[in-house]
């Protein structure tokens, strides 16, 4: 195959590996003499060389006003001292550098050097059947003769012109890259599709429910019972609120950890009974970040009002705190890391989006491009942190996020592409009248779940995204009694959604609506 040609441009030299060799100084007749720095004779330069380097020539000697240069016999372009090599193609080339004769002689300096601006070809072959999260996998590849491939996470093996990467785990973003005798590189992102389970029966539980063995003894029957297969537990909560004892830098300065239960012993506990362990993160709803950035003079880790003040809305009196901030992005990140360290299965991530309310009222410091992409690149941030940690990442999200992203920044076809599950909040009585044709959502709690339900199907298409929904199990609007339950859990069923994660505020749940079949997911 024949290399495309990258058009050179001006080469800054002096850091070249390939220009760090002493050259020889030509010697004028009258004494003077007439020398160059950046570039070796028989040199090889890459694309990399040409941004970077600079050749710059040394008279001594000499009037260095009349030096002048060619290359391939063309007059070259001297920027004070400097030659400028910009617009040479892929090849080999001379350089010559001369002060001007006159009677007592001439001082000249010739390089010959070869231009190599191609990136080297390389091509990973990513297996297309999804794995298990925790599973090892091998990823082969095929690169140009004489490059060299590194690789993020895996162990390589080379052969000729091969290669097969071992992953401890399935690779989320992971680079290779090869490099080529001059220097030029190509990159490549790896990711391998993971199987995350399509039949999760899960229940969530506040740590306050979980500490509280009225509430949480019904959820371990309804788990001895074979009703449930995970339990969703809150790590971070909607106050801000740790729930167990954070040893991250930033908690304890914000003073935000309460221990409602005891990390590794609450996953080891729940393992043991075969439960799959899903952990909340209540991402930048986060009062307790909120005060602590105000109290120290850090107004860019929250949204602000076009004037600069706390941006709140709503129910919301403490702010919302700047999913653009690196610094508030990294703390949500490491509580993700850490909690999948301590054994939780997933973090789902609920109000990873923007505040509610226009848009044009909301500043978000250090934004760059629009809120979607924004979360959008926090999630891709946030895989490739606990995937090599065997974890799954997952996001709660509006179902109306499927038919209006603007309203929240929660794009969900963006989104899906670093997600294993999203989680669409599909609750009866968070729908208005008349949405998808269903006159009265809490009557028609079936149609509203089952016909929302297929935007969403459609939105991860393509992706390894699985769908699972958020439903109902609570009296909010409505007696959600167990034949209510069900009502909604048929409408997933009948969209071909098995999956499902029930809510309530209360963490007391509807034994009754719930089979005794549900099969280990761990």
């Amino acid at each position: 195959m024949p290399r495309l040609r990258r058009p050179a441009v001006l080469i800054p030299l002096a850091a070249l590996v390939v220009l760090g060799v002493a050259v020889p100084t030509a010697v004028a007749k009258s004494g003077g003499t007439l020398s160059l720095s950046g570039l070796r004779d028989n040199a090889l330069v890459g694309a990399k060389t040409l941004q970077e380097s600079t050749v710059t020539v040394v008279p001594k000697g000499v009037d260095a006003k009349s030096v002048k240069a060619t290359i391939d016999g063309k007059p070259a372009t001297l920027t004070g001292e400097s030659v400028s090599l910009a617009g040479l193609a892929d090849g080999k080339h001379v350089l010559k550098v001369s002060a001007p004769k006159s009677f007592l002689g001439s001082a000249t300096v010739t390089r010959h050097f070869t231009v190599d601006s191609t990136p080297p070809a390389l091509a990973v072959k990513v297996p297309t059947k999804a794995v298990k999260i925790k599973d090892s996998v091998d990823v082969t590849g095929t690169v140009d003769k004489g490059a060299k491939v590194t690789a993020d996470g895996g162990d390589l093996t080379m052969s000729g012109t091969t290669f097969t990467l071992h992953y401890k785990v399935p690779p989320a973003g992971a680079k290779v890259v090869a490099t080529d005798a001059a220097g030029n590189t190509t990159e490549q992102l790896v990711t391998v599709p993971t199987a995350y389970p399509s039949n999760i029966r899960a229940v969530h539980v506040t740590g306050a429910a979980w500490a509280y063995s009225p509430l949480r003894n019904p959820v371990l029957a309804l788990i001895k019972q074979h009703k449930i297969n995970a339990v969703e537990l809150d790590i971070k909560d909607e106050d801000g609120i740790i729930n167990y004892s954070s040893q991250i830098p930033l908690a304890k300065a914000a003073k935000s950890t309460f221990a409602y239960y005891d990390l590794p012993k609450v996953t080891a506990l729940l393992h043991k009974l075969g439960v799959r362990i899903i952990g909340r993160v209540v991402a930048f709803n986060d009062p307790k970040l909120a005060a602590y950035a105000e109290a120290h003079h850090k107004n860019a880790w929250f949204i602000q009002n076009p004037n600069g003040t706390k941006y709140l809305y709503g129910y919301n009196k403490h702010g919302f705190t700047n999913f653009a901030n690196p610094d508030v992005r990294k703390y949500n990140q490491d509580i993700a890391v850490e909690a999948i360290k301590g054994g939780f299965d997933d973090v789902v991530y609920d109000y990873v989006r923007r505040p509610d309310g226009k848009l044009a009222g909301m500043r978000f410091p250090g934004l760059k491009g629009d809120p979607e992409n924004s979360i959008a690149s926090f999630l891709q941030e946030t895989q490739t942190q606990i995937r090599p940690l065997g974890g799954s990442l997952g996001a709660a999200a509006f179902a109306q996020a499927s038919t209006r992203p603007h309203s929240t920044a929660q794009n969900i076809p963006k989104m899906a592409k670093y997600l294993d599950v999203v989680i669409p909040m599909d609750y009866p009585s968070h729908w208005n009248p008349g949405e998808y044709g269903v006159p009265d959502t809490y009557i028609g709690a079936y149609d509203i779940v089952r016909r929302s339900l297929v935007d969403w199907r459609k939105d991860v298409k393509g992706t390894n995204c699985v769908v699972v929904p958020w439903l109902q199990d609570e009296n909010y609007k409505g007696v959600y009694d167990a034949a209510k339950v069900r009502q909604q859990i048929k409408g997933a069923r009948d969209n071909g959604i098995q999956g499902w994660l029930m809510w309530s505020a209360g963490a007391k749940y509807t034994a009754a609506a719930y089979s005794t079949d549900a099969k280990p997911v761990i």
